[in-house]
């Protein structure tokens, strides 16, 4: 049976890297409203489809505190490739992402990043850092883009919510957007860091209260991204905390 999913995920994920050219050539032409109803049906299946074909089971709470319209941007802790489809299904299809340049030349991934308002970043370049930055806060400010980071820069391997890099935190204040910090448990042990293959499990995802400009005004870069960093620690921490008291709580049941 295991073999038997990989392959029909496989087989889909090439199924959609196949339509994905279709789909930003449709997505590029679109305007307003019809961009944003294509995009969100689009991709918001896609990305919930990453769970649903191996019946992870999805969790997310706090929903309440997403703002309904953009300008925002969206601070996470970092544990699996599938941290993106999860934000894409089922939090904000149209979300922007700041990725490598090394992607624009897989397949048609960079374009795809960049119709959903996201950025390529030459990590090695700093002029190309500061234009992608400046690109992404005029997304932000004329086209109301809501925005992802994933400060600790990579995935982490022990599950660890790890250092926020101070770097990633230049763009939040120039743009002076409110923040939404948001802790996914989970994802790690649907798709662990070194390797594609995707197996079934509980997933939580915690979208915490909004934090208004007004509230980070004046910090430096490294105290925002010490005051996140703990918010989101604190968060993954609870949600874990309770996941091991609901599970002792469930195997007493089953042994009674």
């Amino acid at each position: 049976m295991g073999f038997l999913r990989y392959i029909r995920i496989f087989v889909g994920f090439m199924c959609y890297m196949l339509y994905a050219p279709f789909f930003t050539r449709k997505a590029t032409k679109l305007k307003g409203e019809d961009k944003e109803s294509y995009i969100r049906f689009h991709v918001g299946r896609w990305g919930r489809r990453a769970f649903e074909w191996v019946k992870s089971e999805v969790v997310i709470k706090g929903m309440e505190n997403l703002p309904k319209v953009g300008p925002y941007i969206m601070v996470s802790n970092h544990r699996s490739m599938l941290d993106i489809s999860l934000i894409q299904g089922y939090i904000n299809p149209h979300a922007g992402f700041v990725a490598k340049k090394e992607l624009d030349h897989f397949f048609t991934v960079g374009k795809f990043l960049k119709v959903l308002g996201g950025e390529l970043i030459d990590r090695n370049s700093p002029r190309d850092a500061v234009k992608a930055v400046n690109n992404l806060i005029k997304k932000m400010k004329e086209e109301k883009q809501a925005v992802v980071l994933f400060p600790e820069g990579t995935r982490s391997v022990d599950g660890k919510v790890h250092e926020f890099k101070a770097g990633s935190m230049k763009i939040i204040l120039k743009s002076k957007v409110p923040i939404v910090p948001i802790a996914i448990v989970g994802t790690d042990g649907s798709m662990p860091k070194g390797t594609f293959y995707i197996r079934g499990s509980k997933i939580i995802t915690s979208v915490l209260p909004v934090i208004e400009p007004k509230n980070f005004e004046g910090m430096k870069t490294p105290e925002l991204a010490k005051m996140l960093q703990d918010i989101i620690a604190n968060e993954v921490e609870r949600l874990e905390r309770g996941e091991k008291i609901a599970q002792r709580v469930e195997n007493q049941s089953l042994n009674a």
